[in-house]
Parts: C-alpha cells; structure tokens; sequence
C-alpha cells in the first residue's frame, strides 16, 4: 500500500522526517519498503501484513504514527445538513443473508453535479496512485484510502423500486460489471440487487448499468460490512480482486460503517453540491459482541522479558483505541476496538504494548529448560543422509509439492490428487514423485551453464490408497556431467549409472541398514521414463521401494537434456526403518592376506551381483574379500556368455595360511562356481 506523508500530517504532526518515520513504522511491524520523494511530499511504500486490515489507510497509520511519536491523533469534524423528508425513507434496504451481510448503511444525496473534482483531491489520489474518474468516485475512493472502509456510489434514478436488496444471486443471473465485463453469477455470490436485478457485486465492484455518469443528479451512498469468506471466495471465483475486496477479505470495521458514510456524504456535498437527503438507513442483521481481554503485567515480563510499567502499557493501548474497562493491581480489562480483527487474546495486547516499547527491549535469554532433548524417529539417520551427501558433493533441492499430471505421467508415476485451488492451472496435482521438481532443478542448472549436477531432495509425496490421501516421504537423486575433474591427461570420468547405483550403497552403509538390493526388471516390461537397459529397480527386504537409471531419451527431449542423466528415487520411510546393523570393531590383521584368481565364462545375463552374493554365502572362513577384476566380451568368447575374473583374498587371524591351506578353499569356490552357475573355467 502506498500512503503520503502530507496526507498523514492532516491528523498527526509526527514532526519527524520521513525516513526515520518509516523505520519507526517498520520497528513495530508496518514495514516500510521504500520511501520516494514526490512534488513536496514523500510517499511511503508499505508491506503490511494481512491480519492488519485497520492499516490499509492513512487515518489508520496515522494513529499508529501518534503512538509512535507520542503526539495528538485528531480527525476533521463531520457535519452533516440533512433536508427532512416525508412519507418514510426515501430509500429501503432489506438483508435477505444476513450471514454474509450483517450491516447496510445507505445515504441519499440530490441535486449533485457530476463534473471534474477540485485540485486538491486530484492531487490526493494521484500522489498514492489513484487517478481521478471525477469528483463522485473520486470521493469515495478518497475515504477508502482515508478510512478503510469501502464505499460505493449508485445513480439512484438507475435503480428499480427505490430499493436495495442484499441478497445472494439466483440462477441464471448475469452482471456486468464497471470494467465492462459480463459475469456469470452462482447462488452463493452475494450480490447488491434493486427491486428487480443485480447492480453490484457485494464489496468487489458495481455494476455498469447504475454507474455514476455525467447526467446523475441523485447519488446512493452504500457503506456495508460484508463477511471475509464469502468476499474472498466470490473475488477469487470470478477473478476479480479490487482495491474494496482486499480490504472486505481481511475483515472491515463494524463500527465504522456510519462514519464512513457521513464522512463521504460531507464531501460529496463539498465538491459536488446538493443535499444530503432525510437521516441514515441503518439496517443491522447482526449485532457485534465486543471482546474483552485481560492483560497480567506479570504475563509481559514471564513472556518477553520486557518490564513495562503499567502507566506506559496503558498509554500504549489507549492510543491505539483500545478501552480500558477495569483495573486491578497488576492486572486490568480492555475492550478491544473493532477494527483491530487480529486482536483476541492475551498474548496479542502483550504484543502490541511490547512492539511500541521496542523489539530490541527483549532480552537475549535461552527459555529455561530442564529436561534433555532427543531427535524425532528417524531424524538421526535422515541427518546422516544429508551429510553423507553433502560430503559427497550433492546439492539439497527443495521444490514444490504439486507439479502437472503431464510430467508425472513422463516420469512413470501415478497420477496425483487434483488441487481445488491451484497457484498455476498447469501444475494442478500433488506430486506423487520428486523426480518431476529434480529434474526441474536439472534443467535450471543446464540453462545456467552449469552441467556438472548432484543434486537430492528429501520431501513429501502423496498417495491415494482406498480413496483416503496419505502422505511418503522419499529420497530422490540426480547425477549428470563428470563424476570428477579432468586429471592431468584431460580424462574426465563421466557420471554413470554405476556411480549412482555407488552411491545408494554408500548411503546404506551410512545410516548402517541393509543394503539396497538392486534388480533388473522384467525382460519384457519397460519402466516409463527410464531408458531400456539402463534402469533397476530397488528392493529393501525384499519390498520394491524405489528406482534408478538413466532417463529415456523422450523425458531428455521434454528438458532439453543434451547430456545423459541419471536418477534414482526411494521410498526414505524404508531406509529410515530398516534395521539397523552394528559396527563390530576387530584388531588390524597381524597375518598377511594371500590372493588368487578365478577367471571363468558365465552367462552373459548373470549379474556380478549374484556371483558376489553366491561366493560369500559358502562361508568360509578364510575368504576375507572378493573383488571384480575384469569382465571380458569379444570374438573369442562363445554367444550368449562373457568372461569374468574374479580377485579373491584369504586370510587367517591366528596363523598365515599355507598354500596347501588356500589351495583348498580356493578349490571350493571354483568347484561351487561351477556347479551352481554352469561356470567354465578358463
């Protein structure tokens, strides 16, 4: 919100210069963006947040303003000279929803000449952004941003029945609106009708057919209090947001609803001539409770530290609008002013009082805290994840939660929950996979030169299981570019599957689980997104719990990818629960290792894997390691098979080993190849 510090100066001399006026108004939380200067005035820039609607107007920061700098807030005087009328009202109101409109003040002014507005109220609104449409509209913008509280202006002549109902709209009906639009309406929009249709859309925007024109002469003023929900969700339905429903959708001011009004009919009559005509309709469905709060001198010091003397708390309270009810030792009651919807509680007068003392009145103290912390299940090893990553040269990637079903379609993951309400009509699911949003950050780091990626991401996914959404978390990785910088001979080495199939194991290692078993996939079936021979799947006790390989060329082309990527994704839940397997710790070997070779033709379907598995399964007790030395294919090896050798080392603790002794064992592993694998010795 812009605001003018000449503008606030008509109800506070805060005889502070503009800029420390605005780091003041940013020390208690109006925070002040920018200040520029502007023809002899200085305009504020405010970011304010949306639980304080009272500050979306000059009279509202200026209040804000007189506590800051202990001066006096004043108001002009609104006199009002209405000509009596006879016969009844001259307008009728009627509330047909009273739980959408619990108040509707409405003021008729005749003989008024619709022309250009005087300079002064030009220069107002073009100082804050607004331009002047002439000086009926202008004035009720100019309260807007004076007060806070959106009004509207009817043709009076224009509307069926001398009548206003606050009704919601019935099927079938239309509006078009003052930007010229015509907008299908829906039974729970609430809207302004006359007699016979809609004329406004309530608290967003009125409609053309009773807008003020050159020829009006009688003016129907309409100030309301509408209720947030159903302002927000009409303004969002049609997508329509305007200056009036930002301020409806935060909460408007009850109390402020006539003194809107007046304050608008005395200008008018001021830049517009004519006469206010009989007294106010004043139609309230529902009255407003005032809340009552308590506040403990002693709660402001157990909660902040702050010691406040009950005086200053009392000043600050009381210049910003709040009524002190009663007052104890210690303790005292105050009614808190209706255009404050963000004050309930205790803890929210605590804040007030302590914002305008001062953040930086707080001590720095640790709470007090007797007891020993502990990580949340899981979060040991989920640091420990991170870690091992980061070490390991990785990236962490945090994307969004929703992404479009087209790319998790392409990433051969379900379809995901469809979003009600979605920030970008595009990217309407809830992702069901990471890999969408880590492929996302890919791309970014290729367009930005960068192709030497490593990049994870921990985080959220959901499902639909029996119709019911739940929630899994999931580990999901990326590797691309070189897996390690040239080496004196220009020879980089590329990342790989095998670097990334690598990495899994080290990180079960880490967070010391069982490892990840990895398998081929179905000869016959192909895992969409995944390039054919280049993709296995992830098993955690014999569970499917994730995948890996390298993308297929059609999800390369949909990024861009001019350079091989390779993903994995598993379900983090199993990793995180799976049993731990301790440390043991064993003295350094004292004896020397003895070392053979096995090399043989297997199948050339048969993983190193599986023979790895196989030769430590034999337990015996000697084999200390075994180790892929080569693996061989060529003209000189039959169809169908491929040549391994194997490294294989034997030790004993208490003795070293004699070659009778290893000739053995080594015996047993060959004859055991043989047998269960069909291997032929070469």
């Amino acid at each position: 919100m812009k605001a003018s510090y000449n503008w606030l100066e008509t109800y506070v001399k805060p005889d502070l210069p503009a800029q420390e006026l605005a780091q003041r108004f940013t020390a208690v939380g109006l925070a002040v963006d920018a200040v520029t200067p502007a023809d002899g005035d200085f305009i504020f820039d405010f970011d304010l947040t949306t639980n304080r609607p009272d500050a979306l107007c000059h009279f509202g920061l200026a209040r804000e303003a007189a506590v800051l700098t202990g001066t006096r807030l004043s108001f002009p005087d609104i006199h009002l000279t209405e000509q009596a009328v006879s016969g009844g009202p001259a307008v009728h109101v009627q509330i047909a929803a009273p739980d959408l409109c619990h108040r509707y003040a409405a003021r008729l002014i005749q003989g008024v000449r619709v022309g250009p507005s005087p300079d002064w109220l030009v220069r107002r609104l073009a100082a804050v952004g607004q331009r002047s449409i002439n000086n009926i509209v202008d004035v009720t913008n100019f309260v807007l941003l004076e007060l806070g509280h959106p009004l509207h202006a009817f043709d009076f002549e224009r509307l069926a029945g001398r009548r206003i109902v606050v009704r919601t709209a019935q099927p079938g009906e239309t509006l078009v609106t003052l930007d010229g639009v015509q907008r299908a309406l829906t039974p729970d929009m609430l809207m302004i009708c006359d007699a016979e249709r809609p004329v406004a859309v309530a608290g967003i925007m009125g409609g053309a057919e009773s807008e003020i024109s050159a020829v009006t002469t009688q003016v129907l003023l309409e100030s309301a209090w509408f209720a947030p929900a159903t302002v927000r969700r009409t303004a969002h339905r049609l997508g329509l947001h305007t200056e009036a429903s930002r301020r409806f959708e935060r909460g408007a001011d009850f109390e402020n609803v006539r003194r809107a009004l007046d304050r608008c009919a005395q200008l008018i009559v001021e830049v517009a001539g004519g006469v206010v005509v009989g007294g106010p309709v004043d139609v309230i469905a529902r009255t407003r409770t005032p809340i009552t709060v308590r506040l403990r001198h002693a709660r402001i010091v157990a909660l902040t530290g702050v010691e406040v003397a009950p005086s200053r708390a009392a000043d600050i309270l009381t210049g910003l609008g709040f009524e002190l009810v009663t007052e104890d030792e210690g303790e005292s009651e105050w009614i808190v002013p209706s255009f404050r919807v963000d004050v309930s509680i205790e803890e929210d007068l605590i804040e007030e009082v302590v914002r305008h003392v001062g953040y930086d009145a707080i001590p720095a103290t640790l709470p007090g805290w007797n007891d020993a912390g502990e990580y949340l299940p899981g979060e040991e090893r989920r640091r420990t994840l991170r870690q091992t990553l980061l070490a390991h040269g990785f990236h962490e990637a945090i994307s969004f939660s929703w992404c479009s079903g087209e790319m998790l379609a392409a990433t051969g993951a379900p379809g995901g929950r469809r979003i009600a309400n979605p920030l970008d009509q595009q990217e309407n699911e809830l992702r069901t996979s990471l890999l969408p949003g880590l492929l996302t950050a890919v791309a970014r780091n290729f367009r930005f030169g960068t192709e030497d990626v490593r990049l994870f991401e921990m985080g959220k996914v959901f499902h639909t299981v029996d119709g019911q959404l739940t929630e899994k978390e999931y580990l999901a990785l990326a590797l691309s570019g070189r897996a390690l910088p040239e080496d004196w001979r220009g020879q980089p080495a590329a990342e790989s599957f095998h670097s990334l199939k690598g990495m899994l194991e080290l990180l079960c290692d880490a967070v010391r689980c069982p490892a990840v078993t990895i398998t081929a996939p179905a000869a016959d079936s192909a895992v969409t997104g995944f390039l054919p021979g280049q993709v296995a799947l992830l098993q955690i006790a014999d569970q499917p719990v994730g995948r890996l390989g390298r993308i297929s060329p059609a999800l390369a082309a949909h990024f861009d990818f001019k350079l091989p990527v390779y993903v994995a994704e598993l379900e983090l839940a199993a990793l995180l629960a799976g049993r731990t397997t301790f440390t043991a710790y064993r003295p350094l070997p004292r004896y020397p290792r003895v070392e053979r070779d096995i090399s043989a033709l297997f199948d050339a379907a048969l993983p190193w894997a599986s023979i790895q598995d196989f030769i430590h399964s034999l337990a015996i007790p000697e084999l200390e390691q075994v180790r892929l030395r080569d693996i061989f294919t060529g003209a000189q090896i039959p169809a169908g098979q491929r040549a391994i050798t194997l490294n294989l080392w034997y030790r004993a603790a208490d003795r070293t080993l004699t070659d009778e002794e290893v000739s053995e064992r080594h015996r047993q592993v060959v004859e055991a190849l043989c047998t269960h694998f069909g291997a032929t010795i070469r």
